[in-house]
């Protein structure tokens, strides 16, 4: 079952952030994970976590389409614990493989 996130806009950026939904618990995100993220418009996105570190992580959103129908890239972010629980930031995107 994926993690479940909602973003504070309608696409990810650095400084960008990311709430968990799910309630706190003992686990922990894993390289292989599934967000299902859903931004600011309504529209669902389902990215994949590459990397997982202590303090950090690397996100691959796929290319997506917003409610405004703009199309969304495929990119891959880092994101770092935001300042409260639950909280992630988009620290920055990172370039295309």
């Amino acid at each position: 079952m994926p993690w479940r996130f909602s973003a504070n806009n309608t696409h990810l950026y650095p400084g960008a952030l990311l709430r968990s939904l799910d309630t706190p618990s003992e686990a922990h995100l894993s390289a292989g994970d599934e967000l299902l993220v859903e931004f600011s418009d309504g529209v669902f996105a389902s990215g994949r976590l590459l990397e997982v570190a202590p303090n950090a992580a690397l996100l691959q959103m796929p290319t997506y389409r917003t409610q405004r129908k703009t199309t969304v890239a495929e990119r891959t972010w880092r994101i770092v614990p935001g300042d409260e629980s639950g909280l992630v930031r988009v620290q920055k995107r990172l370039p295309a493989a």
